[in-house]
């Protein structure tokens, strides 16, 4: 059987969706939802299969009905301040339904898709996206540490850093994508570290301590903080008591860092280096672990296997054909309940600008501290 998709947005997250799609041959991309002028985005679309009669242009974040037309499943990555009516929408109309990275920018939005889902017994219908879980150096940091804490003890501090670099189109789109509208930059990148530390490393509680927000570029403006230093107790089998941990993400960074580093109570550390999805999509490559003992390199290895979205393509058949997929509603939970408590932590915090703030602020992201 061939599902028709329909994709809610033709950018960014709809790329790394197609990713994956393109290998796959049960899928048609049937139609598309965008808020450009159509005459920049007929190439795109010829280029899947698609013509002018195929894309619905939106200014609102109101879904016209005739979208909903004989489609399957419905994939929503426009601004996250429309992700909470378009699922309810969705899944009201019987689609299955994928939203990527968060169904509401604040709890009050969250809690009410996910008390539509219940209250409507839909768990198996809405599957939401977060493409750090599928990366493989996610996928296998449970067993490593279930090694590597056996042999060096338990992780007392974890430090993870998401910086990027410049980019036009974060630039084009930094008037919606740092605001509070879209739940800013800590939910947009930040998400994806607590992933690594909860679904990789398998923490049972992470507990927001301190927040310091930076301005980092000043092409992306100073309104919104585009730099963001976060301190957590974590908690969780593979921790000790009182293990802390530091989460630093950046747009607009001088270099790019992806990497997490988990130190054990022995001084050993494991560090995991990931890689930009676009170098994954394009190679064989999916990152790479190194195991460090008293300031010597012990281990280190790349691990193999499917990339991120061929892994979430898998993951929608599997939704599709009624099988379960996906988080649970608790573990969905576990991950975002940090972003709430964010939220009331930076009311009205200032946003440190000094070229010396942001320096230092960058140089202990990339030294992992």
């Amino acid at each position: 059987m061939t599902y028709n998709l329909g994709a809610v947005g033709f950018g960014h997250w709809f790329n790394r969706l197609y990713a994956g799609l393109k290998k796959s041959n049960e899928f048609r991309i049937a139609k598309v939802v965008g808020v450009s002028e159509i005459g920049s985005k007929i190439a795109k679309l010829r280029e899947i299969g698609l013509s002018e009669d195929d894309y619905y242009r939106v200014s609102d974040g109101v879904l016209p009905e005739r979208f909903y037309d004989d489609l399957d499943i419905v994939h929503i990555s426009d601004p996250n301040e429309y992700h909470a009516e378009q699922t309810i929408d969705s899944l009201k109309h019987g689609k299955f339904t994928v939203t990527e990275k968060t169904w509401g920018v604040n709890k009050e939005e969250f809690d009410k898709v996910a008390g539509f889902i219940v209250e409507n017994g839909l768990e198996q219908k809405a599957y939401l996206h977060l493409h750090y879980l599928h990366k493989q150096l996610t996928l296998d940091l449970e067993s490593m540490l279930q090694r590597y804490t056996e042999m060096y003890g338990r992780i007392t501090k974890a430090s993870a850093t998401l910086f990027e670099t410049y980019s036009d189109e974060d630039a084009r789109r930094s008037g919606w994508l740092f605001s509070g509208k879209s739940g800013g930059l800590f939910m947009d990148t930040g998400i994806h570290l607590f992933e690594i530390i909860i679904a990789g490393a398998k923490a049972d509680k992470t507990e927001l301590k301190e927040v310091g927000l930076f301005a980092v570029r000043e092409e992306y403006g100073t309104e919104n903080a585009t730099g963001v230093e976060a301190g957590i107790g974590i908690s969780g089998r593979f921790f000790k008591d009182g293990a802390t941990g530091s989460i630093r993400i950046a747009k607009g960074a001088p270099a790019e860092s992806r990497s997490a580093r988990f130190y054990f109570e022995s001084g050993a550390y494991l560090d995991l280096s990931y890689l930009h999805s676009d170098i994954e999509y394009n190679s064989d490559k999916r990152g790479m672990w190194k195991l460090y003992d008293k300031g010597e390199l012990v281990e280190s290895g790349e691990p193999k296997g499917p990339d991120n979205s061929e892994i979430f393509v898998d993951q929608i058949i599997d939704l599709c054909k009624g099988n379960r997929a996906g988080l649970t509603l608790k573990e969905i939970n576990l991950l975002f309940d940090p972003q709430w408590r964010y939220q009331e932590m930076v009311d009205g915090l200032s946003i440190e600008t000094s070229v010396e703030d942001v320096g230092s602020f960058l140089s202990r992201g990339v030294n992992l501290e």
